[in-house]
């Protein structure tokens, strides 16, 4: 019994089924955000599934010179490591797997898709993929530190390296957002630039370089990229709710569920507002920014944290 149950939280919730189903519903919400705020109508609810799809059905063409090996792994890769991460971080109050020391485990799967992301520019013999690829890894080394001392922090407070104990010891509204704002707003920052969005959208600037690293892609390892991105989006997400605001509030009970999907979705409409607000930065500026703005804010945050 206890190994079908194991089962149905990997395969559907709050596993597979449920992670594709709601990253779609979150990358929709995130186009009709931003939508709205530029006085646009927005996309229907079944676009990204019709894109997917629609993606999945097209041909996939391979250039000549491309390393078709690399070119098909890179993309399952990404998408396997993501989804793994999120089988440690809580959905409401359900969690896959819980250990002492899965938030270490979840970063790191977390950071394997952007060494593929780079590693996807330089499979195809283009000019703009090796371009986007460089700038992605790059980007990588900007924002990777601070958002590791950033999350950090809240486990210090802790004093524990497992998700669900950080989301717990939150509980009665004793939020590390409080109590580590800083912390929170440098993890907010790095979370964009892990997602590459605007204004960090620098390693595929399509004004620039095309589609950067992912211009030489099409049909279904396309359509990988665009899933991994969205899981990637919704993942992050969840791990900046449930270790800086509580989580699900387990002393809501059955209302846990609602409470975590308000969070994820007050979460992301900051991140959709960033979007509007503010213009693509060079890759400089945005070096500039990790190492000598968030490098040293985490840092204070972290001995602050000690000191507390």
């Amino acid at each position: 019994m206890r190994a079908l149950v194991d089962l149905v939280a990997i395969l559907i919730f709050p596993g597979a089924v449920y992670l594709i189903a709601a990253s779609l519903a979150v990358t929709w919400l995130d186009r009709k955000l931003v939508a709205r705020w530029q006085g646009r109508v927005g996309p229907p609810w079944y676009q990204p599934l019709a894109d997917l799809v629609k993606l999945m059905a097209k041909e996939d063409v391979v250039t000549v010179g491309a390393n078709s090996v690399a070119s098909a792994l890179l993309p399952m890769a990404a998408l396997a490591c993501t989804m793994a991460a999120s089988m440690c971080v809580p959905v409401g109050n359900h969690v896959a797997t819980s250990f002492e020391g899965d938030l270490v485990v979840a970063i790191f799967l977390l950071s394997i898709p952007s060494i593929a992301y780079f590693l996807a520019g330089w499979a195809a013999p283009s000019a703009f993929g090796v371009i986007g690829g460089t700038r992605a890894l790059l980007q990588y080394l900007s924002y990777e530190v601070p958002l590791l001392m950033s999350l950090a922090v809240p486990a210090m407070m802790a004093r524990s390296w497992s998700i669900v104990e950080i989301m717990v010891a939150q509980q009665g509204y004793r939020w590390h957002l409080f109590v580590m704002p800083v912390g929170f707003g440098v993890a907010m920052i790095a979370l964009i630039g892990k997602l590459k969005r605007v204004p960090f959208d620098i390693p595929d600037a399509k004004s620039e370089i095309g589609a950067g690293p992912l211009t030489e892609y099409s049909g279904r390892k396309l359509a990988l990229w665009k899933l991994t991105v969205s899981v990637q989006t919704l993942v992050g997400l969840n791990l900046l709710a449930a270790v800086y605001l509580g989580g699900a509030d387990m002393m809501w009970g059955h209302w846990g569920l609602a409470v975590y999907v308000g969070k994820v979705a007050a979460l992301l409409a900051g991140l959709s507002l960033v979007q509007v607000l503010y213009a693509r930065l060079r890759i400089d500026q945005l070096a500039e920014i990790g190492w000598r703005a968030l490098v040293p804010l985490a840092m204070l945050q972290m001995l602050a944290t000690i000191w507390i």
